[in-house]
């Protein structure tokens, strides 16, 4: 698959209808990288907005993919320096758009592959696989590893999270390592792994 068309279209509060068409949702926490990842993908720069500040993403924020499905990002979780009421705020809005996607088709899971996974992204995983939702564990920040070092953070994930090593997808969004595998693994999830 080739991404040859990218737009923003909206962004939500949760709980409105969505459109009907298939959704890969992004989810991770603050900071891990899900806005750039995003551009990274769609070939762009500034499609979604990268802040150096956590928890900027606060509504669930929709692109338009080839005018065939969404990207669909989600609030980080799992940032401290936001009120009690804001992270409650941010929980139900996830907890909204997962009950009302009908049409989701897989969660891009982000982890940031430099450290362990912390108790927020062992909980979404637990969530995901308790729901029975499709999911790749997407490993940012790879360039900041060598070879060896991937291999060993790849155990880690697995081992952690509870996933088996061909579900992670080590990527780049600085060296855009990575990003081809993911597009093709985009690809045949929504079954347009053959256009050209």
């Amino acid at each position: 698959m080739r991404i040859k068309r990218a737009e923003f279209l909206t962004s939500l509060t949760g709980g409105q209808k969505l459109p009907e068409v298939p959704q890969i949702a992004v989810v991770g926490k603050s900071n891990v990288g899900k806005s750039s990842l995003i551009n990274c993908l769609c070939g762009q720069n500034k499609l979604a907005r990268v802040s150096a500040e956590p928890g900027k993403t606060r509504l669930i924020n929709l692109y338009r993919i080839n005018d065939s499905f969404l990207l669909v990002d989600l609030p980080g979780y799992g940032y401290a320096r936001v009120s009690r009421g804001m992270q409650e705020d941010w929980g139900r809005m996830m907890d909204s758009y997962f009950e009302g996607a009908t049409r989701l088709a897989h969660v891009l899971h982000l982890v940031d592959m430099r450290h362990e996974p912390g108790e927020n992204d062992v909980q979404m995983q637990a969530f995901l696989q308790h729901n029975r939702i499709p999911c790749t564990v997407v490993a940012t920040k790879c360039d900041k590893l060598s070879r060896a070092q991937r291999q060993k953070a790849v155990l880690l994930l697995c081992r952690t999270l509870g996933v088996q090593p061909w579900e992670v997808q080590p990527v780049s969004s600085v060296t855009r390592e990575g990003r081809e595998e993911l597009i093709d693994r985009i690809g045949v999830i929504l079954g347009e792994e053959d256009e050209a």
